[in-house]
């Protein structure tokens, strides 16, 4: 990789939820290392800092705010503004499961859901627009196989992603003569901490159903995102880029 390749966010700012762990966190290493100014938010406030700091001792530049996406979306923004500048970058990643199924699912169980992974999505670009029209940035929106597939049991979960990619599209166009592009991933099984105390046979059980034979690595999903939000991508919008080794093309 060039050295001008690898420095595509040279003087960017990015604003990545959910960014103390998993794919948010290695999104938000990846756009560091590329020169990017990285605010990365999170409700767990000891654990995003954590992150920035292992990041920032090895040379990166990023900043850790603690804040709930479904509450705190105004002041996020104005605390990445206020530090930074401003703001070039969107990655909506923050998502939660209700982790029942229909028959046990309350509403406000479901609201919840949907606070997190949708209702949060809308609140963060509303406030950022201002900062994304001035900047021409982008938006990257983060979904999952679940959105089109509906093999996942959480129906909250799958709901809020499918509506996610479309809230994306729209946006897509609604922002579009603001030079301003909107896009989504849409991962598949990606081996993160949250699979740390899974049983060894779920992998077995699932590993065959991925043509390419291994979950994926967060890295995966990262150095996509990297492309979607850089120059390179300056005329991809509106698109919905699946990275699942496979798996929904079966």
């Amino acid at each position: 990789m060039s050295n001008t390749r690898s420095l595509r966010f040279q003087g960017k700012v990015a604003l990545v939820t959910g960014g103390g762990t998993g794919i948010g966190s290695a999104i938000a290493a990846q756009l560091a290392s590329e020169g990017a100014g990285v605010a990365i938010c999170g409700r767990r406030g000891h654990v995003v800092q954590q992150r920035a700091d292992r990041l920032s001792a090895g040379g990166y530049d990023v900043h850790a705010i603690a804040g709930d996406v479904s509450v705190d979306a105004d002041n996020i923004v104005r605390q990445t503004v206020h530090h930074y500048g401003r703001l070039d970058v969107l990655v909506n990643n923050a998502a939660i499961t209700a982790g029942v199924d229909l028959d046990e699912m309350t509403m406000e169980a479901w609201r919840q859901v949907l606070a997190v992974n949708l209702d949060a999505a809308f609140a963060l670009v509303h406030h950022a627009l201002p900062h994304l029209i001035s900047s021409r940035g982008c938006v990257l929106h983060i979904s999952s196989v679940s959105a089109v597939m509906g093999e996942f049991d959480d129906i909250a979960y799958v709901a809020s992603k499918a509506a996610l990619e479309s809230f994306s599209r729209r946006l897509a166009v609604e922002l579009a003569p603001f030079g301003i592009r909107s896009n989504v991933i849409r991962p598949g099984l990606i081996r993160t901490e949250a699979f740390d105390n899974m049983p060894s046979d779920f992998f077995d059980s699932q590993l065959p159903l991925i043509p390419l034979g291994r979950m994926g690595a967060p890295e995966d999903i990262a150095r996509a995102a990297a492309f979607l939000c850089s120059h390179d991508a300056a005329f991809v919008t509106g698109a919905v880029l699946t990275i699942d080794g496979g798996e929904s093309a079966r």
